[in-house]
């Protein structure tokens, strides 16, 4: 179980460096953004700016502490930290629970973008392309595992690279360079180039709420905390962070210009989510067009596989072994896996068959909402002793009920105008807080095993502390 889950924690730093951006990188990158950029313009920029910053917050805050913990108690799925770290198999089943109802709604985004752009290049109609995708995904994910899974991100990855490069500059060049392109915006409408951008996209307030929301909603990804639980070694996360580092630098900008350059080139489409690929289709010679959608593709791939194989542990293990049967082979928990990938498939395939106009609106709700019910949780269980079990329920029911609810109510614009995420995140924390305070502190082998010699230290001084007192 240990080499399907977490590939025997034998990670290589550039392995995990293009996986976790691979699975990070999703269809709604590739789709959803330069969709996008496509309706709104300029803007867009400062929306999806935090990204900038996602390897300081993912890799500086987490991945060190993770790996850590993943070699000294086992953990070989997200729930597995939690569920080990606060003695309760109940947050191991919540939290089990909430990555399935969560990634489900990202699937379906990924399932959607991929039909869309087999639809756009080669007419494969859009059921047929959901389909296509959810199939060919399950099975390599079902038999390869997280191997499997790593393997194909990191030349996925290589792909997405190379893809968006050459597209950013054959498309700025047929418009005519960068003053051509401004020119061309302006003349469709002055509001594609200021802000808030039309139909007031983007307000100061909710400009804030974005940076505030990329970066630190990864820090509640399974998919990419999950990651950690690979690398045997520190030094491999400090060369997978600098290399994903460059790699977000390069890329991210790059696909905005995508974007922005197709709404220059290509004013009318039938669907926002098209943009990408016609923009391919107009500016590159045919001879390569067909290599740079793989682009999109991979992307949609990498992030689907990882998305099931998260989804499928967290049923199989975190659900199933753990509250059924502990002693599970693993032959029998390779053929559940299996089962449940599967099972996964056809909910999400039978889902995207009716997506809603932009898709990049469902990877926003989606990751957000992870973010909020598991950020806080999982940073003050790995770094604060006082965190138990109270803490953790309460931070992550709290924080999921709470963004479920604004979104219900106010959509993606809640209180003063910031993202419901702000909000859930605020008192995702003071839940955390306030249900540790009310439940005694967990028992001394457990904090000696996550926190060693700082338990030590402490019990140490409150004994000097109560025998200078008598």
């Amino acid at each position: 179980m240990e080499e399907y889950f977490v590939g025997g924690r034998q990670t290589g730093p550039w392995i995990l460096g293009l996986t976790w951006i691979a699975t990070m990188a999703s269809g709604g990158t590739f789709i959803g953004v330069p969709g996008l950029l496509h309706t709104y313009g300029w803007i867009v920029f400062l929306w999806i700016s935090g990204f900038m910053v996602v390897i300081t917050t993912g890799f500086g805050i987490l991945g060190k502490r993770v790996g850590q913990v993943g070699r000294k108690t086992g953990a070989l799925t997200f729930p597995d930290l939690l569920r080990d770290r606060f003695e309760s198999p109940m947050i191991g089943v919540l939290s089990a629970l909430m990555i399935v109802i969560l990634y489900l709604a990202f699937m379906v985004a990924q399932y959607a973008a991929g039909a869309r752009v087999l639809e756009a290049v080669v007419g494969i109609p859009y059921h047929w392309g959901v389909i296509g995708f959810a199939v060919s995904v399950a099975l390599y994910t079902a038999y390869g595992g997280f191997r499997a899974v790593a393997w194909t991100d990191s030349f996925q990855a290589v792909v997405m690279l190379v893809g968006v490069i050459m597209t950013a500059y054959f498309a700025v060049s047929m418009v005519g360079g960068f003053e051509a392109l401004q020119a061309g915006l302006i003349s469709q409408s002055e509001q594609l180039v200021s802000g808030p951008g039309p139909k007031d996209f983007l307000p100061l307030v909710a400009a804030i709420s974005f940076f505030v929301l990329m970066p630190l909603s990864q820090l509640g990804q399974p998919a990419l905390v999950s990651r950690f639980l690979t690398f045997n070694d520190s030094r491999v996360l400090k060369r997978a962070a600098l290399m994903t580092g460059i790699y977000v630098a390069i890329m991210y900008p790059l696909i905005m210009l995508v974007g922005v350059a197709g709404r220059a080139l290509v004013p009318e489409l039938e669907s926002p989510d098209h943009a990408m690929t016609a923009t391919v289709m107009m500016v590159l010679p045919a001879a390569i067009a067909g290599f740079v959608i793989a682009a999109p593709v991979s992307a949609i791939m990498s992030s689907l596989s990882s998305f099931l194989l998260v989804t499928a542990g967290a049923l199989v293990r975190d659900i199933y072994q753990h509250s059924f049967e502990p002693n599970m082979s693993g032959e029998k928990a390779k053929k559940l896996t299996h089962l449940m990938t599967f099972s996964v498939t056809i909910v999400g395939v039978i889902l995207a068959f009716n997506p809603p106009q932009l898709l990049q609106l469902i990877v926003v709700f989606a990751g957000a909402g992870l973010g909020a019910t598991f950020a806080w949780p999982t940073i003050l269980g790995l770094f604060w002793p006082r965190m138990n079990h109270m803490g953790c329920l309460l931070g992550m029911l709290v924080g999921f009920v709470s963004f479920v609810l604004q979104y219900l109510t106010m959509g993606s614009s809640s209180v003063f105008g910031f993202h419901p995420f702000v909000w859930s995140f605020v008192l995702s924390l003071l839940a955390c807080v306030l249900g540790s305070r009310l439940a005694p502190r967990q028992s001394s082998d457990v904090l000696e095993l996550y926190f060693g010699d700082r338990t030590r230290s402490r019990s140490a001084k409150k004994k000097l502390q109560q025998a200078i007192a008598s």
